[in-house]
């Protein structure tokens, strides 16, 4: 197998999108085709989606101040509870049995765009229609739907403890303030707020960047030989965009690994530029489908914990700050381990805002 990776966001441009008619093929291994379902679309008109983001994005802000220490459990509810709701019309705790397939499912079909991942059926593909009994069939046993990956951005920067404590420091606050000035202290925010809170945009922005939920992108493959650059690129080379080294390119990003909001804003035009620039959404033909959707329900959840909840670390018994130690999982999809934290209303007003908008 041909295998061409991508390092900067310039080279990713002018062969995904640029020349997305050769590069836009999905590579797709036996172990797919075992997991492959009917996969949702989404136009930019997503604007009828509005009530559902609003209305679980706030139960996930009732749940952070009614059970905090499942904040994790409660950010992949989210993810997972929007999506069930506005496309299937289901209410999906993250405890039902459904919930529970849906991520194994979503695991299971991202590790099999890992190359190598599955070599035995790679080269044999005839063993995915044995049963699972057989020997080295166990693969047959992780099948089953995909799901949201909205719920790794959503958590993506909380897991870093130099991260944590840049946005504590600066990103917070900064960003709090923006809120408190724009929108006040009576309301919760909405998406018409978006275009007047740069620094916000610049925190979502930086987040994206920083820890993006799938570092090596999703792979293309091309459809015919092709020449960049004096290099040969032949038919059915698999084409890995590396978004994470995409986004620390240090010829784009001065000080690549620091969580620095401010970047964004000093580039022309601001923070508010194309959704296509963030590079976690993918390239050209390939590029998420649902990353309207996506790119609303994290920027809200954002907004909307920053404008209500104080974040911080969990302290112990005896009074003391717990570390957090920025450990994170390894695989196609990246999300923080389990850690502690701190999370509480910023005042009770604050408090009021959330319960009286989610009250029967």
């Amino acid at each position: 197998m041909n295998i061409l990776i991508v390092n900067t966001s310039r080279v990713a441009n002018d062969l995904l999108e640029k020349r997305a008619r050769i590069f836009s093929d999905r590579r797709v291994t036996p172990m797919m085709e075992l997991n492959l379902t009917s996969l949702w679309t989404m136009k930019p008109v997503v604007n009828r989606f509005y009530p559902y983001q609003y209305k679980k994005v706030q139960e996930f802000l009732c749940n952070l101040i009614i059970s905090p220490h499942k904040f994790m459990q409660h950010t992949m509810g989210l993810s997972q509870s929007l999506v069930f709701s506005s496309v299937y019309g289901l209410d999906v705790a993250p405890e039902d049995h459904l919930a529970q397939i849906a991520v194994e499912a979503m695991n299971t079909l991202a590790n099999t765009q890992i190359i190598g991942a599955f070599p035995t059926i790679q080269r044999y593909p005839w063993l995915r229609y044995m049963p699972s009994w057989f020997p080295k069939c166990g693969f047959q046993q992780k099948r089953g739907p995909g799901t949201s990956i909205i719920a790794e951005s959503a958590v993506q920067n909380e897991g870093n403890a130099e991260a944590l404590e840049a946005i504590k420091r600066m990103g917070i606050r900064k960003g709090q303030e923006e809120i408190d000035v724009v929108i006040g202290k009576d309301r919760l925010p909405t998406f018409e707020d978006r275009l007047s809170l740069p620094y916000l945009e610049a925190i979502y922005r930086e987040v994206m960047r920083l820890h993006p939920p799938i570092p090596s992108g999703v792979i293309h493959t091309s459809i015919e030989d092709d020449y960049y650059r004096g290099y040969h690129i032949p038919k059915g080379c698999a084409v890995v965009p590396n978004v994470w080294a995409m986004n620390r390119d240090k010829e784009v990003y001065s000080e690549p690994d620091r969580f620095l909001p401010e970047r964004h804003l000093n580039i022309p035009g601001g923070p508010f530029t194309n959704i296509n620039d963030i590079s976690a959404f993918g390239f050209g033909r390939r590029v998420c489908a649902g990353r309207y959707m996506a790119d609303n329900t994290v920027w809200l959840s954002v907004a909307s914990v920053l404008a209500t909840l104080t974040l911080g670390k969990a302290k112990d018994k005896n009074g003391n700050e717990i570390n957090i130690l920025g450990e994170y999982t390894s695989g196609m999809l990246r999300h923080p381990k389990p850690y502690q934290a701190s999370i509480t209303p910023r005042n009770q007003d604050a408090k009021g805002l959330i319960m009286a908008a989610t009250s029967p």
